[in-house]
């Protein structure tokens, strides 16, 4: 991590310890509630909270640090997540734990806004890509470790909701024990609205990927380790599982990537969305066949699933002027958000009717709608003769669901430095002040410097005195390119 300022290693060590314990608590919960017997429709419930709390955390939290700081927030974020965590354990009751997961979603919105919100005031033009690559890897492995853990204890004790809580815990430590600032800068840009009408005329494949996004990725969070304990997976083969298929998102982000920066982003959701389709209806008959095979095809199906989002943020940023991406972005999280609070519990009531491989039937089916609004729009005509601003470099995004705070870290657009110069004259000082004296000795010498001027002018072989040469003063700001 050379190069990189020096609170971003301390608050990478927090965001490991605290994605390990997130990672592992969401896995967790979705074996447990199959080992307790929950109905499908109550686990779908209890994910969609989480959600929920997510959302509501992400509107109320931000005001929170602005007023009190980053590592207060940051603080409080985490004993909440530890003492929810532990309670889980303590009380097995799904209408208590609906309450737990609605207060452990506002706070792990509270401690990604912090994390993300920090990185970015931190990084500079020149690091910025490099910070966000390391954001990347950390998350997603973290993550991954997170659900590995599911293998050190019994599930159906109460020791792994403590191990959680550890880790939530944990993750205070490196702030608390290092001399420590809060982010050294923040962004200030000067961002234009835009209605939701006006975005979704732009950009509809971007508004509608944005919400199949969030309906599809905390669907498929919430209720595949569920799904995994109804057909008969070991917990060890439900975490290996659960790893694996968080693990692809890393190539499929950069692969799909440089491919959406050379070929029209909408066709290259349609793809994806057409192979989510198909492998969705596959992965029901993969499961009887053999564990391989279902976690094979698994694997393609969530390489596309964790790459939808930040594929509909880019194609939706090819349509914006600079200054309209973060009221543009902020609007995408938004039906995100609203995704995924939609999500988990539908899919719980698919699942209820037609059985575990439900979950699979609603992600497919997610993806064909996804499919035919994409071909309609790409045989269809604009309903905006706005033209396509040059389609920017696709920058990949964590999986994680974040507010808005990552088009502060995209690289594709960095602050750039502005000057502007007002000049103004002595002379122009002089004059000012000396229309300004009531005495009589300087109009006198006002009168005086006149009449030197009209004799320049009528003997040009007369020396002049230089102009003075004009003092600037320079304003600058920062905006978006």
């Amino acid at each position: 991590m050379r190069g990189l300022p020096a609170t971003l290693p301390i608050l990478f060590v927090c965001e490991i310890s605290f994605l390990l314990g997130h990672g592992l608590i969401m896995t967790l919960l979705g074996v447990r509630m199959s080992l307790e017997g929950f109905p499908s429709q109550m686990a779908g419930l209890l994910m969609s909270s989480f959600s929920l709390g997510f959302v509501l955390g992400s509107y109320f939290l931000e005001k929170r640090i602005r007023s009190v700081g980053h590592i207060r927030v940051f603080a409080a974020c985490a004993a909440m997540l530890a003492v929810t965590a532990m309670l889980h354990g303590l009380w097995v009751n799904p209408w208590a734990w609906l309450v737990w997961r609605v207060a452990g979603g506002a706070s792990t919105a509270g401690l990604l806004m912090v994390m993300e919100s920090w990185v970015s005031g931190e990084s500079s033009n020149d690091n910025r890509g490099k910070v966000l690559g390391w954001y990347l890897v950390i998350s997603t492995l973290s993550l991954a470790g997170g659900q590995w853990m599911l293998n050190i204890a019994d599930p159906a004790t109460m020791v792994l909701f403590s191990v959680s809580g550890m880790l939530f815990a944990l993750s205070l430590v490196p702030l608390s024990i290092h001399r420590i600032h809060g982010p050294s800068q923040s962004s200030h840009d000067v961002a234009h609205k835009i209605k939701l009408k006006e975005l979704y005329k732009r950009a509809p494949v971007g508004l509608v990927g944005a919400f199949t996004a969030g309906l599809m990725v905390q669907a498929f969070f919430a209720m595949t380790p569920f799904f995994g304990q109804e057909i008969g997976l070991s917990t060890g083969q439900t975490a290996q599982f659960m790893a694996t298929t968080t693990l692809v998102a890393l190539i499929a982000q950069w692969s799909l990537g440089r491919i959406s920066d050379r070929l029209d982003r909408r066709k290259v959701i349609l793809c994806m969305a057409a192979i989510m389709a198909v492998t969705g209806v596959f992965i029901s008959a993969a499961a009887a066949y053999s564990y391989l095979m279902l976690l094979v095809v698994a694997c393609l199906h969530t390489a596309m699933l964790h790459t939808l989002y930040s594929l509909s943020l880019a194609h939706t940023n090819d349509w914006l002027e600079p200054s309209e991406i973060i009221a543009a972005n902020a609007k995408l999280m938004i039906w995100y958000g609203i995704g995924s609070i939609i999500g988990p519990f539908s899919a719980s009531l698919v699942m209820q009717v037609v059985g575990p491989e439900g979950l699979w039937l609603f992600l497919g089916a997610a993806a064909l709608a996804l499919a035919m609004f994409v071909m309609v729009r790409l045989h269809g005509t604009r309903t905006t003769t706005r033209p396509e601003i040059a389609q920017e470099p696709y920058a990949p995004m964590p999986m994680m669901e974040t507010p808005h705070y990552h088009s502060e870290l995209d690289t594709r657009h960095d602050p750039q430095q502005l000057e502007f110069d007002f000049e103004y004259y002595e002379y122009e000082e002089e004059a000012a002040l000396a229309s300004e004296d009531p005495r009589e000795p300087a109009m006198e010498d006002s009168r005086d410097s006149a009449e030197e001027v009209e004799d320049d002018e009528q003997d040009p072989s007369r020396g002049r005195r230089p102009d003075p040469q004009p003092r600037a003063t320079s304003l600058s700001f920062d905006r978006p390119d």
